[in-house]
């Protein structure tokens, strides 16, 4: 058992959670990604920003395919994953995490691995038959913890353009048992 797993809940968020995913959305970002991307980048998101995006994803439209699992821990959520179809291309035998992150404070207790669990759960119970997700790629440390639990490095890459930067990114894979 990991050190928060037992008193850690897991449950499918909702629209009034939006404004604490992007706070905590934000904080994971300013902290992993500082000194991997520009700090003008980073210093530049805003929580506005933040809310919109989740609140897009909350969208009646987004709801049928992409599910959120949030942690919460005495009340407060510490931990989220994002995932659906593969996006790019488009697929229904193919998931993907589009986002996981958690809390700061939190990190290597145990929570990224239970809701990726999770995730990868739900998404075989879809019948995916694999999981990818992209990685920033001078990441080391989530490049490790995905590869620590399995998933490989497949060789794509992608220069994604986010407001004025181009931040590189690698695509990892995880095939599922059937």
């Amino acid at each position: 058992m990991t050190k928060f797993e037992s008193d850690v809940a897991l449950r499918v968020a909702t629209l009034a959670d939006v404004p604490a995913i992007a706070a905590l959305h934000l904080a994971s970002w300013q902290s992993a990604y500082r000194g991997i991307t520009p700090d003008a980048f980073l210093d530049a998101i805003t929580p506005e920003s933040r809310i919109v995006r989740w609140e897009r994803a909350f969208a009646p439209d987004e709801v049928r395919t992409t599910e959120t699992v949030v942690a919460v821990r005495d009340g407060t959520i510490v931990g989220l994953c994002s995932f659906g179809p593969r996006r790019d291309p488009l697929s229904s035998t193919v998931g993907e995490i589009y986002a996981l992150h958690i809390d700061p404070d939190l990190r290597r207790a145990g929570l990224g691995t239970l809701l990726l669990g999770d995730a990868c759960f739900r998404l075989g119970a879809r019948r995916f038959d694999s999981i990818v997700l992209w990685v920033l790629r001078e990441n080391a440390d989530a490049r490790r913890f995905y590869e620590a639990r399995g998933w490989t490095l497949t060789g794509e890459e992608l220069l994604e353009e986010r407001s004025g930067f181009t931040i590189p990114e690698v695509r990892y894979a995880l095939e599922l048992g059937t």
